[in-house]
Order: structure tokens, then sequence, then C-alpha cells
């Protein structure tokens, strides 16, 4: 597997960190991991992308890149004025945006600000967050005000060795080749064993949750081509979750495939045939 090289680009005071394949005049590819991963998750698929530049980024608060300040939140737009900035500062007049379960549904609100800069979105069986009723909202608020003030009673887990992590990984549905290949930005070793490196407060409830229309709302403005890879056992297998998987067909020139696999099938077994559809849909667009 070719070694990556590493990123890092500071965004309004952020440190965004990642890994970059392919070479620097390829197509580029800003690549957005799922929740609690990072750019290591794409360390089997990036490669087999030929031709293509893609820039893995640990979101903030994930793998090596800096927590957010003590007032700030994890909302998922948060992130995309830093996104913003570090497509600029990369030097990318035009790119692609791939993303990955949280990481898509960042990469369908970064494909409609970077608007006509946007060449394709591929959404790697992910789409926006299953949307809040409007009568929900209230008990939603309430929940993140609960995770918050109990936020300085939270002690970090401290897993003893790398297989505990992994086999802790395991119980959530990874593979061990998949929690394996993630540990390396997961983890720091400290005195007492190893230490997850992402902020507990990606684990709160978030604040606001977009509505069915606003959902709609988004989709509807999405101008780029779009890819929308759906693992056969993957979200759309799970309880309450077939819905909004299908509502990816309201984006405008979409295109919905399937692939085998489960939810994190482009870093297992699904990763050749991912890769392949990626790279097809590219130079077919």
């Amino acid at each position: 597997m070719p070694e990556p090289r590493s990123v890092s680009v500071t965004a309004d005071g952020l440190r965004y960190t990642g890994l970059e394949w392919g070479p620097q005049d390829g197509e580029p590819i800003m690549a957005l991991h799922g929740w609690l991963d990072n750019a290591l998750s794409f360390s089997v698929v990036a490669p087999k992308l030929e031709g293509c530049r893609v820039v893995a980024l640990d979101l903030s608060g994930q793998g090596f890149s800096d927590h957010r300040s003590p007032d700030a939140t994890y909302h998922i737009w948060d992130d995309i004025p830093q996104l913003l900035s570090v497509a600029d500062q990369l030097g990318f007049e035009k790119l692609a945006v791939a993303g990955h379960s949280r990481g898509a549904a960042i990469a369908v609100l970064l494909a409609c600000a970077l608007r006509e800069r946007c060449s394709h979105l591929v959404l790697l069986d992910g789409m926006l967050p299953h949307p809040l009723e409007e009568k929900n909202v209230p008990s939603q608020f309430e929940q993140a005000q609960i995770d918050h003030r109990e936020l300085s009673a939270y002690r970090g887990r401290i897993f003893k060795d790398i297989e505990e992590y992994v086999a802790a990984r395991r119980r959530l549905g990874f593979s061990e080749q998949s929690a394996r290949l993630i540990a390396p930005r997961a983890l720091v070793e400290t005195s007492d064993g190893f230490r997850l490196t992402h902020d507990p407060r990606l684990n709160h409830a978030s604040a606001i949750k977009l509505t069915p229309a606003m959902c709609s709302a988004f989709y509807s403005a999405l101008s780029a081509p779009t890819l929308a890879l759906i693992a056969e056992n993957g979200l759309r297998a799970r309880a309450g979750l077939a819905d909004a998987v299908e509502s990816v067909s309201e984006i405008p020139n979409c295109v919905v495939e399937s692939v085998p696999g489960g939810h994190h099938t482009h870093m297992e077994e699904g990763a050749e045939r991912v890769a392949e559809r990626i790279t097809r849909f590219l130079r077919s667009r």
C-alpha cells in the first residue's frame, strides 16, 4: 500500500491534519471521514483512485486535528468555514468532495457552500442526518444541555492496549481489519495506557437538527453530479434509517448504486468495488 503524505493546515486558529495520496497535479478530492473515524479510513480506497490527489482530513476533534474551544459545538455545519479555507490554502480552485457517514452529511453542506467549485460529490453510505420533526425540537435541545452539563464529570476510557480498543470497535460493528486500520490516529499512548484522541463532545446530542423540509432544501440546492454508494448491509439495513437513505434520490443529477458489504465497506471488503465506481463516475462526468 503506498505511503501517504502528511497534511497540516490551520484555519481560523484550528489545525487540521490529514493524509494525502496521488500526484500533486491529480484531480483534487477532499475526503471526509465518518463519526469517530479519521483520515486513515480512506487509506485503502484512496490509493486505488488513479489520477486523483486525495486529501483525507481528520475533522476537528478527531484524529490528530485540534479540538474546538470549550464554548464551541460539533454540529455538522461547524467545520464548513474551515474546510472552505483549507480548500483555498491547498490551491483547489475546483474539487470533488467525498464523505462517509457523518462525513457525507458534512460533504453535502460543503458542496452547497462551494457551489460551482464542487465538481463532483460522492456519498459513501451516508447522507444528511435523519431529520427531526419540529415537535421534537425542544426535547432535542434539552438533551444537548444535559450532555453539556455532564461533561465535567466525564472520564475518558483508557485502553490497556490496542487489542482492547480493537475489541471495543468490533462490538460497534467494525471488522478487526478496519479497527486496526484507524487505530494509529484514534489513540494516543499515555503512562496509563491508550487514550482516545477524539473530543468527547462528539458523543453529545446536537442542540439543533435539520427538519425534513430543510434536508430537502439542501438536497435540491446541489448542482454537482452526485454518486451515492449505498452499502447492502449498511445504513439501509438499520431500523428507522431506510427513509433517510432513500432521500438522496431528491438530489438532482444523482446516481444511486449499491455496493457489497457493511457500513465501512470502503475500508473493508468493498474497497475495490467502491474505488472502481468512483473512478468510473469521475471519468464519465
